[in-house]
């Protein structure tokens, strides 16, 4: 039995979807029961529990052979971290409790760095209250940047334009959501290693081959409007985007222009299966906003 949270998202529901159809037993963790319907229909077992309810989650932890749990995000929350450190506790509490052979944590690349790298600041600190538990041995899962995070940059396509805050010819390392989603279901059948192995996954990606993509996709190729990334906070905040939200993206570009946000050394590393391309098919298709989101 796996347990799955997160599948009303991306990598969740990709992870519960492949371990289903490989013949595996699933429980999936949500909030309501009737959001993991069409699961159940497909045999999987539902349990119904907040994510920072310790005592609901070690119940749905309970019998299985490991686990998926990831930080969803909340830019609602007065502060991020705080609220984010309420979840890490209630993780670790409920591993221990159904004393849970494996956890796989969705991470991200650069946390290994402690602190100048915007929202990454959260997983960093997760992984260190992940290490280490009596019962429990911990996989992090470090993807780049994620390819859909292009859609916010696609509603000046209108206009003939790609906007980003990345350097034209930046090899910005990225990873695409059902990739992130097989690779967690891999990551459970292999089962635990050493506590706080670490996975890392993505390949590069520029701005300049995004814009040709969207080009062979749409037949116009944008034209690139490469921003300083020191606008992006400002660009956010004028898109409703809370200010000090808006201020840990611009700071999480930052630190990967500058080189702080990389791949670390000695890791295994699986590359992206997925192409910006495949994924820009799927965003295109659907109906685009007439502003940039960046």
């Amino acid at each position: 039995m796996y347990v799955i949270s997160g599948v009303t998202g991306h990598t969740g529901k990709v992870a519960a979807e492949t371990l289903l159809s490989r013949g595996e037993s699933v429980r999936v963790v949500v909030r309501d029961a009737a959001q993991g319907a069409a699961f159940a229909a497909r045999g999987a077992e539902v349990a119904v529990a907040d994510l920072g309810d310790a005592d609901a989650l070690a119940r749905a932890f309970a019998g299985a052979k490991g686990a998926y749990v990831l930080l969803p995000p909340n830019l609602a929350a007065p502060d991020v971290f705080a609220w984010q450190a309420g979840l890490l506790a209630a993780f670790r509490s409920a591993a221990e409790a159904a004393a849970l052979p494996h956890l796989v944590f969705l991470s991200s690349i650069g946390a290994s760095q402690p602190s100048g790298t915007g929202p990454i600041v959260g997983v960093h600190r997760g992984e260190q209250v992940l290490r280490g538990l009596s019962r429990t041995r911990a996989t992090f899962l470090r993807p780049g940047y994620f390819h859909e995070n292009v859609a916010g940059s696609l509603g000046t396509l209108a206009e003939g334009k790609f906007v980003t805050f990345f350097p034209p010819d930046f090899p910005l390392p990225s990873a695409a959501t059902r990739d992130i989603g097989a690779l967690v279901a891999t990551l459970l059948l292999e089962g635990p290693t050493e506590d706080g192995a670490v996975v890392e996954l993505g390949s590069p990606v520029t701005p300049n081959e995004t814009a040709d993509a969207i080009g062979r996709i749409t037949g116009r190729r944008p034209a690139l409007v490469a921003l300083p990334a020191t606008e992006q906070a400002a660009t956010l905040r004028g898109l409703g985007v809370p200010p000090p939200v808006a201020a840990l993206f611009q700071e999480m570009t930052t630190a990967f222009i500058d080189g702080h946000i990389a791949w670390e050394p000695g890791r295994r590393h699986v590359a992206s299966q997925t192409s910006i391309e495949e994924v820009l098919r799927g965003l295109l298709s659907q109906p685009r906003p007439s502003q940039a989101q960046s």
